[in-house]
């Protein structure tokens, strides 16, 4: 179901190829020779975001194709896909739901992260805050969903959009976020949009200079 832990793996691989992907060439001043063939920043950024994108689909496609060959071969096809698993499920619809949802939660983080490696010359930061993002979802937040039943609106902090993924698994989460399938999803589209345009805005100043 967890894809045998193929997921974790991916998220510190993106994250640390985004946040050098961006800083480095800044650090390096690689990015002068593309600005002087009369490439826009905005082109450069976008090609990256594509780019960030594409590999991040392969990864996780390759991962379900791997894992299961895996469970194929080392269980010796003991593991039952169509089996009733929670509320019903099956095997399958849960395995592939596990893997939406961390998918949606590293692609959230690394917009966050692209505005990050924008900011610094160098990738660690951005590296150490975003792994640190990641790993707040699933530790700090029972204490976020306490505070966000005391006080309404926080409720649409950027955290909690991060559990877009895992609402779209158990619709009674919504009970906790306090936001419902249809205002967490827009929360998330426009979190995720925000980072990237404040990172273009930030890419550009800093090519311009």
């Amino acid at each position: 179901i967890n894809s045998f832990y193929a997921p974790v793996l991916i998220v510190f691989y993106m994250l640390a190829l985004t946040s050098t992907q961006l800083s480095s060439e800044l650090q390096y001043g690689t990015l002068k020779s593309l600005l002087y063939r009369r490439y826009s920043s905005s082109k450069i950024l976008a090609s990256k975001w594509v780019t960030l994108l594409l590999c991040t689909l392969v990864l996780y496609a390759s991962s379900l194709i791997m894992s299961l060959c895996l469970a194929i071969t080392v269980f010796n096809g003991k593991i039952d896909l169509v089996a009733k698993g929670i509320k019903g499920q099956q095997v399958w619809q849960i395995w592939l739901m596990n893997n939406i949802s961390s998918f949606l939660t590293l692609i959230f983080i690394l917009s966050f992260v692209c505005l990050l490696a924008t900011l610094f010359e160098n990738s660690t930061p951005a590296i150490i805050i975003g792994l640190s993002t990641y790993f707040i979802v699933s530790i700090f937040n029972q204490l976020m969903f306490m505070m966000i039943k005391q006080h309404e609106w926080i409720k649409w902090n950027p955290v909690n959009m991060m559990n877009l993924g895992n609402q779209l698994q158990n619709a009674e989460l919504s009970k906790l976020t306090r936001l419902p399938l249809s205002q967490i999803s827009l929360g998330y589209l426009i979190y995720a949009a925000a980072f990237l345009a404040l990172s273009l805005v930030v890419f550009k100043y800093r090519n311009e200079r």
